[in-house]
């Protein structure tokens, strides 16, 4: 080998400096964009049904056979109300709820929180339940069960 000059090893380092950014920018390139891809960034799930758009469903409850609050946003962007019910498999009755024409109802307000005797399942676990409407019929989805604490803990049964 001959003898490197000072120029030449500035050069060496300025492409060799230059290959390697090129090759750490170009990691993203083969990364999907997260904003890509939807994401459950809540407690609960999405249900999308003819009619009624529900965000963030999950029942929360204190312990296994009590009483459950079910959560969530129920979004009706149709020109008339929507009766909707809840079932949760294994539990012994059904709560019904009517959503206002074009509005949004908060599933566990205090005027008229969704309640559903008998949940059987602990905190938790998740739990079947079927959400049906006139129109859409019946559909069913897996929603966590979650306990009533943190800021859940003011979730209680009205019975």
């Amino acid at each position: 080998l001959g003898r490197v000059t000072t120029r030449a090893a500035s050069v060496l380092r300025a492409t060799a400096l230059a290959g390697t950014a090129l090759l750490v920018s170009g990691c993203a390139v083969f990364s999907p964009m997260q904003t890509d891809y939807d994401a459950e960034t809540a407690d609960g799930v999405r249900l999308t049904i003819v009619g009624l758009d529900l965000r963030n469903l999950a029942v929360v409850v204190p312990a296994k056979g009590e009483t459950g609050i079910v959560i969530g946003q129920a979004v009706n962007n149709g020109t008339s109300a929507v009766d909707v019910t809840f079932a949760v498999d294994g539990a012994p009755t059904p709560a019904t709820v009517a959503v206002p024409a074009n509005s949004g109802k908060t599933l566990s307000d205090a005027a008229g929180g969704v309640e559903i005797p008998g949940i059987p399942v602990a905190p938790g676990a998740m739990v079947q339940m079927t959400v049906t409407t006139d129109e859409a019929g019946a559909n069913v989805v897996q929603v966590p069960v979650l306990p009533n604490t943190g800021y859940y803990s003011d979730l209680t049964a009205a019975s």
